[in-house]
């Protein structure tokens, strides 16, 4: 069996997950009820949305950490070397595995280059603000920011990197870490630089044969192996682009909202970079299972 614990809000990340995957026995317990009643120790228990605790839960998630791990239960992703997003892509751009930085706005640092724009810690909602070009207009923008109901505390100054992989086309990219395997998820494609959800019908089929071939061969996930275990994570979704060719590392969410594809698509490629994530994830989740 393999349990995913979660915040509250977030157990719904993982239904597909368990249609998927049943003779692995998916499924999710929230932080209040594990701490109440910790689950079995024959269980791989996944520690995920460590972003969204408080400081004080996130100690108290460590410590259930620690003893499900000596009761021998096969753990990921220890709460006490979380990494935050500030964190991480800071730790990132010291390591030489990502070209641009982030800064704390009650720093009051400014960025070595840009554009820049403003992004909160603690979600993975847009960002709250467009693409800044001057010191100016980044105070603007922050008391803008700050006016609306963002944190001082929670916001970060991210220097911009990114390019189009078609004029006006942006895609974004995603490689999975469940235990030792990595998967590479499909792509994303987008009109604007932000790329979440993506657009329906903007990608050409020559996009499409290169999505397969990411799904299938994973060419990204031996650069950015490093960057998982930099970040300790050993189950989340790792969000990239290509600059350059090189992977940029936008973050990692340790419990997305996982959505396997459809069985409807104009694009035979498409369809069968659908089948082969699933297949994927389902082999990989269940070399997890006890």
């Amino acid at each position: 069996m393999v349990c995913l614990l979660t915040t509250v809000e977030h157990t719904y990340a993982w239904d597909e997950v368990a249609q998927l995957c049943p003779e692995a026995h998916p499924h999710t317990l929230s932080y209040d009820a594990a701490l109440a009643s910790p689950p079995a120790a024959t269980e791989a228990i996944i520690f995920g949305d460590l972003d969204l605790l408080p400081t004080w839960r996130l100690g108290g998630a460590a410590r259930l950490y620690r003893r499900l791990r000596d009761a021998g239960a096969r753990v990921l992703n220890d709460p006490a070397r979380y990494l935050s997003r500030f964190g991480l892509l800071r730790a990132l751009r010291r390591a030489g595995l990502n070209s641009f930085d982030a800064y704390r706005v009650d720093e009051g640092q400014q960025p070595a280059r840009w554009p820049v724009f403003l992004r909160c810690e603690g979600d993975h909602a847009m960002p709250v603000s467009g693409l800044i070009q001057t010191s100016e207009a980044l105070a603007r923008a922050i008391d803008t920011a700050v006016d609306g109901g963002a944190p001082v505390s929670a916001m970060l100054v991210i220097e911009f990197a990114g390019e189009p992989v078609n004029p006006g086309l942006w895609r974004g990219l995603t490689v999975f870490r469940i235990g030792e395997s990595l998967v590479s998820g499909f792509c994303v494609h987008d009109d604007q630089w932000i790329v979440k959800t993506g657009k329906l019908g903007i990608a050409t089929p020559e996009l499409y044969a290169d999505d397969l071939r990411i799904v299938r061969d994973n060419p990204f996930g031996p650069a950015l192996r490093p960057v998982f275990d930099l970040a300790a994570c050993e189950y989340g979704e790792l969000n990239f682009g290509l600059v350059g060719g090189r992977p940029q590392t936008y973050e990692i969410n340790l419990n997305p909202d996982l959505a396997f594809g459809t069985d409807e698509h104009p694009s035979a490629d498409r369809l069968e970079a659908y089948r082969t994530f699933r297949r994927n994830f389902a082999e990989a989740l269940a070399r997890l299972d006890p």
